[in-house]
């Protein structure tokens, strides 16, 4: 692995200094439950990790097109799910195409999407509690390899979840997009559904930071190294705390401390899909190699937070192997992957090497 000197992260709009920290929120639960640890008062979608199977009926040929623009444009369509008892609920919603990578027709077949829909509409169904949602999508619903991609970057947002105490809330779904002019055929496809960022806010009392340009000591350390070391344990480096790239910032109530949150982790090793490759700029050959980019610590610092990580590991197996869909070989190749973080964190001289040797003093 090649070494990433440590340098200083120059820009604008930096966020002002932060002068206390405060506590780390604690609370995580390593039971070996498959069911999410979501609170008690978590939208209605995100009360389980079944998967759920929905109907997006859309002017299907229109939406895809809709990609390859600064502006992209609302699209009406009725979202449709059976609930319990086999009826079919239905939803007026907006669709909206998202994203970077993914949303240009020269990568990906189909895009990510987002969608709106109001209060009233959603009351009593199970986009209940929520007015915007994320949907990630396969990138080439009909090739079989970029389906398990979608499975395994969820599997890694469920494993955020056990790990981290702030995190987005997802819901994994079949889903199938039907054209309304009847001229386009269906394409079904595994997605899941994304809680909004301000959504994530709300749920723990913060609000958004928009302003770019944070360093690591702005920031709270113990969330901080536990999203950093958790980047390098999947093998993710498509990140940037201070251009806020793929990493939510919130800050709480007293403008005193700012959290940090990651999400979209398909470009990491533990995904291993063939169209993500690393920055040029981290010297890294390949996506499968791991490159710590946190904040510097010894190793008598490192140890409390690698309490989390070590009673973590026997969920690893029990998330990837209650997600059905999942390749076995897949699930093999993931579990092993993770395995060799593990060895680092148990070999002094690896560990020293990897994580305290190699860091980044100010920011990323």
């Amino acid at each position: 692995m090649t070494i990433l000197s440590t340098r200083r992260v120059m820009t604008h709009g930096r966020i002002p200094a932060v002068r206390s920290r405060g506590a780390w929120r604690m609370g995580l639960s390593v039971a070996l439950t498959l069911l999410s640890a979501a609170p008690a008062n978590a939208q209605r979608l995100f009360r389980t990790t079944n998967p759920i199977e929905v109907t997006f009926t859309t002017d299907l040929r229109a939406l895809v097109k809709d990609r390859d623009s600064t502006k992209f444009k609302p699209h009406g369509a009725v979202f449709a799910y059976k609930d319990p008892a086999g009826k079919v609920v239905e939803v007026p919603v907006t669709l909206q195409t998202r994203g970077h990578f993914r949303r240009q027709a020269k990568n990906c077949d189909f895009p990510p999407l987002s969608m709106e829909f109001g209060n009233k509409a959603a009351e009593n169904t199970v986009l209940q509690g929520n007015t915007k949602l994320k949907v990630a999508s396969s990138c080439r619903p009909r090739v079989d390899d970029y389906e398990q991609y979608i499975l395994q970057e969820y599997a890694l947002y469920r494993l955020y979840q056990r790990i981290s105490p702030l995190y987005f809330r997802t819901r994994l779904a079949r889903i199938t997009y039907k054209d309304s002019l009847a001229k386009t055929p269906d394409v079904t496809s595994w997605g899941f559904f994304i809680e909004d960022d301000k959504e994530v806010a709300k749920e723990y009392k913060t609000n958004t930071e928009k302003a770019k340009g944070a360093f690591f000591d702005q920031l709270d350390q113990p969330q901080l190294v536990t999203t950093m070391l958790y980047q390098y344990m999947i093998g993710n480096t498509d990140y940037s705390v201070t251009a806020q790239h793929n990493i939510a910032l919130l800050r709480d109530s007293t403008s005193t401390i700012i959290k940090t949150v990651a999400y979209d982790f398909d470009w990491s090793g533990a995904v291993g899909a063939r169209y993500a490759f690393p920055s040029e700029k981290l010297g890294l050959k390949t996506i499968y190699d791991r490159l710590y980019r946190g904040p510097c610590l010894t190793v008598a610092q490192w140890q409390p937070h690698l309490t989390r990580f070590v009673a973590a590991r026997p969920a690893i197996d029990s998330i990837y192997t209650s997600i059905a869909a999942l390749d076995p070989k897949r699930v093999k190749t993931s579990l092993e992957w993770f395995s060799d973080f593990y060895k680092t964190l148990a070999d002094p001289r690896m560990f020293k090497r990897e994580l305290v040797d190699r860091c980044e003093r100010d920011g990323n």
